[in-house]
């Protein structure tokens, strides 16, 4: 497949693809995206990151898009498509919709974390976009940065609280005396759509409350998940090393592959 691109509805291929410099998105990072799975030609729960994608967008105060222009877009994005990419969909303030379909990033190593203080304006009652994904990424690249110069992976964002909290572009859930454990939403975590589905797939229920560092450190496994990512073990977290069995994140891994080339 010939990595292709949309911008407000005119499909060229990327790397012929152009954005103003005067837009907002690329001058200020004023907008939002998703980035979603594309498997043997499908994207993976379509309907449910554009419903994050509207969720993202009044969060911030900008306009969205016309729901059924910006499908049409996607369907031609994605004609003719019949293997596993990823769909980047980005809505700048300026209103410029730009579609994104390529190979799927091989992505960074998640197995060693380094404990970061989440980089979110507080308090978070009061900060309307938490939780938001926006197009403003650079406090999230930087803590990986940071967590990279101590010789992590990335980076596990902890609450000024102490509340575990997700990674700069992963949510965390973990595994703690047979018990599955997630974050809450609440707490101004980006509602991830493979976490959800991980949700959806565990066998037991999962329990998501606010719970603090100490009580994912105790932990028997840690598993980090994303839209292509899918999930998997996270090895290290700190000076703390988990289990090398991984028999939840396994069954995980398994049984989202299978959804999603269903």
């Amino acid at each position: 497949m010939e990595p292709r691109a949309s911008i407000n509805g005119q499909r060229s291929a990327l790397d012929q693809a152009h954005v103003a410099v005067t837009d907002e998105g690329f001058a200020r990072g004023d907008g939002a995206f998703e980035t979603i799975g594309v498997w043997q030609g499908r994207a993976f729960r379509l309907d449910d990151h554009l419903a994050r994608l509207v969720v993202s967008l009044r969060a911030a105060g900008l306009e969205e898009p016309d729901a059924g222009q910006l499908r049409t877009e996607i369907d031609r994005v994605l004609d003719g498509a019949s293997e596993d990419a990823a769909l980047r969909i980005y809505v700048t303030a300026s209103g410029t919709r730009v579609l994104t379909l390529g190979p799927q990033p091989s992505g960074r190593g998640v197995a060693h974390l380094a404990v970061h203080p989440a980089p979110w304006i507080r308090p978070l009652g009061t900060y309307g976009p938490a939780g938001a994904k926006t197009m403003s990424y650079l406090p999230n690249m930087a803590a990986t940065r940071a967590a990279q110069r101590r010789g992590a992976d990335d980076a596990l964002l902890v609450a000024l609280e102490g509340w575990v909290l997700e990674g700069p572009t992963f949510a965390i859930l973990w595994v703690a005396d047979g018990r599955l454990y997630a974050p809450p939403v609440s707490l101004g975590i980006v509602d991830s759509v493979t976490r959800r589905t991980l949700l959806e797939l565990s066998d037991d229920e999962v329990i998501q409350e606010p719970r603090p560092l100490d009580h994912l450190l105790d932990a028997q496994e840690v598993l980090a998940c994303s839209a292509i990512r899918g999930v998997v073990a996270v090895r290290r977290v700190g000076d703390q090393a988990f289990d090398a069995a991984t028999p939840v994140c396994d069954r995980l891994a398994a049984a989202l592959q299978q959804r999603r080339r269903a």
